[in-house]
């Protein structure tokens, strides 16, 4: 047996962290929806929670203002 203290494991912790890892690497929330057997996306938007930190990064990486900066 693993003694893992201060954070919470569970079955349910593993699949938010997947939801969570999917959408931070780039997947979307509609094929997300069909992995986790979601009728809607609302539920989805529970597994997925993003912290501000990551919703800055995903901004800044995705934002087309900020892509045309780095093209000039």
């Amino acid at each position: 047996m693993v003694n893992i203290t201060g954070v919470r494991v569970s079955p349910h912790t593993f699949r938010h962290t997947m939801a969570k890892f999917y959408i931070s690497n780039g997947g979307d929330p509609f094929t997300l929806r069909r992995i986790l057997g979601h009728a809607s996306l609302k539920m989805v938007d529970y597994y997925v929670e993003l912290f501000s930190s990551d919703i800055k990064q995903q901004h800044k990486k995705f934002s087309p203002v900020e892509n045309m900066k780095r093209n000039l």
